[in-house]
């Protein structure tokens, strides 16, 4: 009890936003009423949720989808079009774009953030993507770096990107990846930078995300682990005298009852399983991707259906404030919730979940 409320006080409130509503979501299902990521879908679900008090959305970057019947992730919105035109509509949610850094020249990028900053002060961020899809890679004509070297690319990437950031003058970049001669670009960002997180579960993904970012995206297998990889990270970060957080994503299915809520979850992610697709995936991860092994697929395959691999939280509202709760105690600084239905389920979140979370100190009022 004692390691859980000193952690509790550590972070007092839990942000929530949501992930991938500019995509298909996180399902790889072909159940009905799977969340469909029209422009209007996107832009009235985003003023919902600022308007619920969420904290932040982060967008997938994605070229190539899944497969399948249902093909995940087939549909994706351009994330940087698509945070800019959000900046522009809203006044205090935090909005993420996401960068694959093979595919983006920095100077690029750098514009595009300076720009979005500019929009949207003080709620730009950056999820940084080094590339592990190598069919995608393929589309562009990218020969796929080994896995480790992606990550020393993605380090000079981000220098070049934040010299280019704090340089008033013309620099000339001699590096590994990068030869560049003159570099200068205006407007910079208020404030001098954005946000930046990166996702990663291998030993080159965390040590980038905890020596060059300030949040680390873990995936969420077990609260147990959850609890000390934020225990981990927050140690490794003091090492380098940096303050890191992690964020993590959940899959929400609430109903009234918590019968309702298991019967449609087993629904979704048994019965109406798009099994090639998840295949597709679990191969592309495995081979690609580095972060985990064969017998976490294995393990884990029905998140896959729900939620690609994202923490499920089943049941009625009190259970899932309830779960909410102690995935807050594991230090957890942010949470990034998927939904089958991002615009049919938000609003019984909303009213049944979130005062429920107020009431527990998971979460301010307002």
């Amino acid at each position: 009890m004692q390691q859980t409320s000193s952690v509790a006080r550590l972070v007092d409130h839990l942000e929530l936003g949501l992930f991938g509503a500019n995509s298909t979501g996180t399902s790889m299902s072909k159940v009905l009423g799977r969340w469909q990521p029209t422009w209007e879908n996107n832009r009235d679900l985003v003023l919902a949720a600022e308007a619920a008090g969420l904290d932040f959305h982060i967008p997938l970057a994605r070229w190539k989808g899944h497969g399948g019947e249902s093909d995940p992730l087939g549909v994706t919105f351009d994330p940087i079009v698509w945070t800019a035109s959000l900046l522009a509509i809203t006044r205090r949610i935090k909005l993420f774009t996401t960068v694959h850094t093979p595919f983006t020249h920095p100077l690029v990028a750098a514009k595009h953030l300076a720009t979005m900053a500019q929009i949207g002060a003080g709620r730009v961020g950056l999820n940084i993507v080094s590339g592990w899809h190598r069919e995608e890679a393929d589309m562009f004509g990218i020969p796929q770096r080994e896995h480790d070297e992606r990550y020393e690319y993605t380090k000079e990437w981000l220098d070049v990107m934040l010299k280019i950031w704090n340089q008033d003058r013309p620099f000339n970049h001699e590096g590994r990846f990068f030869n560049l001669r003159g570099v200068i670009a205006d407007p910079k960002p208020r404030g001098g930078k954005v946000t930046l997180m990166s996702a990663g579960a291998s030993r080159a993904g965390r040590s980038f995300a905890i020596g060059r970012c300030d949040l680390l995206f873990s995936i969420l297998t077990s609260l147990e682990a959850c609890r000390d990889e934020v225990a981990k990270v927050k140690e490794d970060g003091r090492g380098l005298d940096r303050h890191v957080d992690v964020y993590t994503g959940a899959f929400i299915v609430c109903r009234p009852t918590r019968k309702e809520a298991e019967a449609y979850h087993e629904h979704v992610s048994r019965e109406m399983a798009d099994e090639p697709a998840i295949d597709n995936a679990m191969r592309q991860l495995g081979v690609n991707c580095h972060s985990f092994t064969p017998e976490f697929y294995a393990a884990f395959r029905g998140r896959f259906a729900s939620g690609y691999g994202h923490y499920p939280i089943v049941g009625d509202p009190s259970d899932v404030a309830e779960q909410l709760r102690r995935v807050r105690d594991t230090g957890v600084r942010g949470l990034a919730l998927s939904f089958i239905d991002f615009a049919g389920e938000l609003p019984y979140f909303r009213d049944e979940v979130l005062p429920r979370l107020v009431d527990m100190g998971v979460r301010r009022a307002g």
